[in-house]
């Protein structure tokens, strides 16, 4: 094996596209109070925390007028659950998992999600034994753009930066890649693709779209810096 000993994944938009439904479900509350929503606002949040971008509190600085924050809440994730799981794992995945597998490489899943929401999806999919370690938002100090995820996964793993690359969709987390010291490619989604992602090493349309020793070719002749 090569210098390259381990992939680390994103979850939401990266294995499910889980930030379409989430987007899609707010953009229509927005447009039930006849305001719309920007998705270069919503960007704010891709990847990362509420901290970025609070839909209820922009909502309501739209209208300028309070609204029921937890029934748009509820509402929201009703309709962003219902979407979600009828999802499967995005175009690749499933190829670039097998492959991985047969060359022997280390994975790990790095997310700024709740482990009950990436663990449970994961097991639905029948996809969390491809994991030697999941690491979400409560085994760290902060989530993405903070590369403490990362830094959580390589551990995790027993891996050095060098040794990993990172497959992301949004923006917050392809700066928390790099800020790690770890070779990035960006797959954007739906939503993510509207969005910059040009901070990335290298940016494929989808994540099979080179074979997998090609990218590990790619990634261990490349010059990463933080």
């Amino acid at each position: 094996m090569g210098l390259i000993k381990g992939l680390i994944f994103d979850f939401d938009g990266l294995i499910l596209d889980t930030e379409e439904p989430s987007f899609s479900a707010w953009a229509q509350i927005y447009t039930d109070h006849g305001v719309e929503l920007d998705i270069n606002r919503w960007a704010g949040c891709l990847g990362s925390s509420e901290v970025g971008f609070n839909p209820v509190a922009y909502l309501q600085g739209m209208l300028n007028r309070t609204v029921d924050e937890a029934m748009l809440r509820n509402t929201a994730r009703i309709n962003t659950d219902r979407a979600i799981l009828e999802l499967k794992p995005l175009p690749g995945i499933l190829a670039t998992l097998n492959s991985a597998s047969q060359i022997g490489l280390k994975m790990a899943v790095a997310s700024s999600s709740p482990r009950s929401w990436v663990a449970g999806h994961l097991k639905r999919l029948d996809l969390y034994h491809y994991f030697n370690c999941v690491v979400c938002m409560e085994d760290v100090p902060e989530v993405k753009p903070a590369p403490d995820l990362f830094q959580a996964a390589l551990f995790g793993l027993g891996l050095r930066s060098p040794e990993a690359i990172v497959f992301e969709d949004s923006p917050n987390g392809i700066t928390a890649a790099r800020r790690a010291g770890i070779f990035t490619v960006a797959i954007p989604n739906l939503v993510s693709s509207r969005l910059n992602t040009s901070h990335a090493n290298l940016v494929l349309p989808r994540i099979d779209a080179i074979a997998l020793p090609e990218l590990l070719c790619t990634a261990e002749t490349a010059e990463v810096s933080a």
